[in-house]
């Protein structure tokens, strides 16, 4: 289960137990402030939390107040500005948190919320001063947005639903160390290889589905998508070469391969009238931050650090 599906689910669980519950949200953050944008944290009536906004002091004493808001009936939706002068336990920056009292009624959007992830149906969640909404994305709207203006006021608005997904094509020792760092980042991960009883590949448990075929066809099984992200790590250059072919010209978020300089200049010149230089410019080839990494578990931290990079 995905961070942020856990996170809502367990939200529904606690506002079913308890009458109310303090959601806090980080809707801004600039500088070194702790806590990136969308990071949630609630608060029941006894001072029992779940998620973080970024911990430390800042966390700590957002959670004190609300927590004496939650005990208000009259407490309303309202936004925390933080001004961090680079003391203590942070480094300095500007961060902004919403503070929502999600009530009884607030139940049915809480449940619509977790059949979203569940049917993996994209929904935009709005926060506003008037409350809670839930309503359908404009095909352009931001995964995460935050506008705040004296004119028109402020709102927060969230994509639900969303899931990211990782192809990993390949399922030897490269794609096994991946796996098990991208569980950690809420990826959803289906490895693809079409050899049979890879070892690998059978003892990789970090993986939601492990799919034997032929990489013929692997232009049909991976989908395209705005939160597709695909890795190519085969056992071979051709299979590389061939995977990349049927790959490169899909939409996704994400493509990168696995292989060295040398290799990924040679299948850029086998495959020149297939892919065009400026499509190249957008595969990360090699892929994962230049670290000196060597084993397994080394590239697979390397990968994931440039997919943060690049967030």
């Amino acid at each position: 289960m995905g961070e942020q599906v856990a996170f809502w689910a367990d939200c529904l669980k606690s506002l079913k137990r308890k009458q109310v519950l303090a959601l806090l949200l980080v809707v801004d953050s600039r500088g070194s402030s702790p806590g990136k944008v969308g990071a949630k944290l609630f608060i029941d009536a006894d001072g029992t939390s779940y998620g973080t906004i970024g911990g430390g002091k800042v966390e700590y004493d957002l959670s004190a107040q609300t927590l004496s808001l939650l005990h208000e009936p009259e407490s309303c939706t309202r936004l925390f500005y933080q001004q961090h002068n680079g003391s203590g336990q942070v480094c300095g920056g500007t961060q902004t948190v919403l503070f929502y009292r999600l009530a009884q009624a607030d139940l049915c959007i809480l449940e619509q919320i977790n059949q979203a992830f569940q049917e993996q149906v994209v929904r935009q969640l709005s926060f506003t001063p008037q409350g809670l909404m839930l309503g359908t994305p404009e095909e352009t709207s931001p995964e995460l947005f935050f506008s705040d203006s004296l004119e028109a006021g402020w709102i927060y608005q969230e994509l639900i639903g969303v899931q990211k997904t990782a192809y990993i094509i390949g399922g030897g020792h490269v794609s096994l160390a991946l796996s098990q760092v991208l569980a950690l980042l809420d990826f959803e991960i289906i490895v693809i290889d079409q050899r049979q009883a890879v070892k690998t590949m059978g003892g990789n448990h970090f993986a939601q589905r492990k799919t034997v075929a032929p990489y013929a066809e692997i232009d049909r099984i991976v989908p395209d998508g705005k939160q597709v992200y695909i890795f190519i790590m085969t056992h071979s250059h051709q299979t590389d070469q061939q995977v990349l072919a049927k790959l490169a010209n899909k939409q996704w978020a994400y493509l990168g391969l696995l292989g060295s300089k040398r290799k990924i200049k040679l299948l850029q010149s086998n495959l020149s009238e297939s892919i065009d230089p400026e499509r190249w410019k957008l595969i990360h080839a090699p892929l994962g931050l230049a670290i000196n990494s060597q084993t397994p578990m080394e590239i697979a931290i390397s990968i994931a650090a440039e997919l943060i990079q690049l967030k």
